[in-house]
């Protein structure tokens, strides 16, 4: 029963696929159907990792253009960069800055290279006395000299005895080539 059944279901819905409205209707799906079966399914795959792809190219040209960024700027500080300089060069260099100023040396110590981010730095710590024009003038040296340098911290007090002159305690990173 079940094919004459079946027989007769065919039979009425080719009655009904006379009318030329239903026909376009239902051609109009078969043809959905076969193109999303045999052309979307296929590429669905190739689009998803083409899209990944690209996605993963724009992360790469944003991480180039960023270096490109970055080698520009390091280009125009790299001559103030000294090369192949060690904690003994930092502290002649700094002597010989201390010397231009009417400035007295109390102390001068100088710690063995660190890290401070990317960076690799020379720390000295120094203790000087002077006016405060003079020790004015010798951080005004620190901030326009050749070489690059970090004041981490400075501590002014008047001296022991009344002399009208300070003490000028620093903390100063040099940034090595």
């Amino acid at each position: 029963m079940e094919t004459g059944d079946t027989k007769a279901q065919l039979r009425e819905l080719a009655e009904q696929l006379h009318d030329p409205f239903r026909l376009r209707i239902v051609v109009t799906g078969v043809m959905l159907a076969v193109g999303y079966v045999a052309i979307f399914m296929p590429l669905s795959g190739r689009i998803e990792e083409t899209t990944r792809k690209l996605s993963d190219e724009r992360k790469r040209q944003v991480l180039a253009n960023e270096i490109d960024c970055l080698r520009a700027q390091v280009e125009k500080f790299q001559s103030r960069l000294p090369e192949d300089t060690d904690s003994n060069q930092w502290v002649k260099y700094v002597l010989d800055g201390i010397r231009r100023f009417p400035l007295k040396l109390n102390g001068m110590d100088s710690q063995s290279p660190q890290r401070v981010g990317p960076y690799e730095v020379v720390v000295l710590r120094i203790d000087l006395e002077g006016e405060f024009k003079e020790l004015d003038s010798f951080l005004y040296w620190l901030e326009t000299n050749q070489r690059l340098f970090r004041v981490d911290s400075a501590r002014i007090a008047p001296t022991r005895n009344a002399n009208g002159k300070l003490t000028m305690q620093l903390n100063l990173l040099g940034l090595k080539g």
